[in-house]
Parts: structure tokens; C-alpha cells; sequence
């Protein structure tokens, strides 16, 4: 069966069927894949049978990949790994409950960051725990020129830690970050509009759980712009919903793309996945 990739949405996405990921992919498919993620931003592959080597073997064909920095969410023997869970065993959590529960770009708090990231479904509850997407190359080209210009000349401070203060902070202590995770993530500073290095295209690159203010302005300042262009970015015309199903792999790309895992299950609702997410370099400014 030959590969097909088809748009699963009219903004953003798209399903690949014809490939078996616990394999090698040939280079056709990858060139093919590479392209389709930085066109589609979302790729999703259904029905895939992977061990955490698998999913680590074809993560690794698009590049290095990054180990987080909380620690204690890092799979045993795969520390590419990182585990979003609620499920608790023997009074220790799996994973990360809390992750990604704010729309975001994975990694835009590091000073090289994150090209691309792998989420493979183990346990998802009955209802709920549905993740949503949201296209950049139209949050940027939907603006009007004179908004264009302007943020073309504008950085933006990222900060892992903005999100503990603003989102983690409203969830209990248990959802905070720890001291040594803050340490290893100081604030830095990044392009607001960025070149997609594959396409070409133009994506706004700041986002509500990272970016605290732009660079050379307060965060009072910057609040009234940044709360506008979030807005703008969200809407529904953007969006993609995914619906998992186990054993789902959804790539994404975090150059033109923001997420947000929704927390609308409960507790006794189990949520396990598997992420990888795949080295970047450098956001390339206008």
C-alpha cells in the first residue's frame, strides 16, 4: 500500500496512512514526511504497534533528541522519553499530569528550540483528553501588513518558568515546577515572526504558556499586544481537535504550530503517553 498523507482538517493537519512506523521508514517516505510535517504543521498515524525503542528509533530519524529537564518524568531506560500521565502506581506517579495543558510550543524556553515532537497514545480515558492545534502561518498571515511589520522587528522573552507562575501555580503544589527545573530554563529571548527553514513561509512564534513580554518592554506593556495576538491565534478558524485513539502517533511541528492538551476527564480517567521531541536550531528571523 503506498503512503497517503490527506489534510484531516481546512487549517491545520493531516492523516498518513500506508506506513508502518515500528520499521525503518524508507527515504521516500521520509523526505515525504519531512515536507508534509512542515506543510500540514500535524501529521497523525493510526494504529501503530510501537515499543518505546521503536518509537525512539523513527523519532531519531529527523534528529538528536532533547531529554527534558524534569527528570522524575523521564521513561526508565528511555530518557528521550517523556511520560504524560495521571495514572498513579504504588502511591508514584507515572509521569507529568499536568503537561501541556495550556496552549504552548514545545520547548521555546530553551535557546535552540524544539524542531518537532512524537506523542504516541498508551491509555486515554473513555470521554476527553483531546489535544488541540493551532496553525501559525495563518495567525501570522491573517494579520494586517502594518501589524506584520511591526512584529517582524520585535524578539519575545520565553520562560519555562512564566508557566508555573501563570498556569502550574493555579493547579496546587504538586503541578509546580521544582527549583533545579527553573534553574536549567532561564528566560530567553527569540524572533516573533520566523522563516519556516522547509517551507519557507512565515509563522508567528510566541505563545501564552512561555512567552512573558517582548524584548525592551515590561510585561505590563507588552500585556494588551500579547493578549491580542492570543487571541488571534487561537481561534477556531486555526484549529485542529484530535481526537486520540490508542496506539495513535501524532507528530507535530513546533515551528509553525502551537498545542494544548485538554484537561476535561477526571482523575479516575486514565491518560498515558509516550513524547519524543526531536532537536531544532536556531528560529530564523525576517
Amino acid at each position: 500500500m503506498p503512503i497517503s498523507i490527506q489534510k484531516i482538517s481546512p487549517a491545520i493537519g493531516a492523516v498518513v496512512e500506508g506506513v508502518d512506523l515500528s520499521d525503518p521508514v524508507p527515504s521516500k517516505v521520509f523526505e515525504a514526511l519531512q515536507l508534509a510535517v512542515g506543510e500540514h504543521g500535524v501529521l497523525a498515524f493510526r494504529d501503530q504497534h510501537l515499543t518505546p525503542a521503536q518509537h525512539v528509533a523513527f523519532s531519531r530519524q529527523f534528529g538528536s533528541l532533547e531529554t527534558h529537564v524534569i527528570s522524575e518524568a523521564l521513561l526508565d531506560g528511555y530518557p528521550e522519553i517523556y511520560v504524560i500521565s495521571n495514572v498513579v502506581e504504588d502511591g508514584k506517579p507515572k509521569g507529568r499530569p499536568y503537561a501541556g495543558t495550556y496552549w504552548h510550543s514545545d520547548l521555546s524556553y530553551m535557546p535552540v528550540p524544539a524542531m518537532g515532537s512524537m506523542m504516541y497514545a498508551l491509555r486515554i480515558p473513555e470521554i476527553g483528553g483531546d489535544t488541540m492545534f493551532a496553525n501559525m502561518y495563518l495567525a501570522y498571515e491573517t494579520l494586517s501588513s502594518g501589524l506584520q511589520r511591526m512584529l517582524e522587528q520585535l524578539r519575545a522573552v520565553h520562560d519555562f518558568g512564566h508557566a508555573d507562575k501563570r498556569f502550574f501555580s493555579q493547579r496546587g503544589a504538586k503541578a509546580r515546577l521544582d527549583d533545579t527545573a527553573k534553574k536549567k530554563t532561564p528566560p530567553v529571548e527569540h524572533p516573533v515572526v520566523r522563516i519556516h527553514p522547509t517551507t519557507g513561509r512565515k509563522a508567528l512564534f510566541i505563545n501564552p504558556g512561555f512567552t512573558s513580554r517582548f524584548v525592551d518592554m515590561t510585561e505590563e506593556e507588552s500585556e494588551p499586544l500579547l493578549q491580542y495576538l492570543f487571541q488571534h491565534i487561537t481561534q477556531p478558524a486555526f484549529i485542529y481537535r484530535h481526537r486520540w485513539q490508542v496506539n495513535d502517533l501524532v507528530f507535530w511541528d513546533n515551528r509553525c504550530t502551537l498545542h494544548h492538551a485538554i484537561r476535561d476527564y477526571g482523575e479516575d480517567s486514565p491518560r498515558h503517553m509516550h513524547r519524543t521531541t526531536i532537536s531544532g536550531d536556531k528560529p530564523i528571523p525576517v
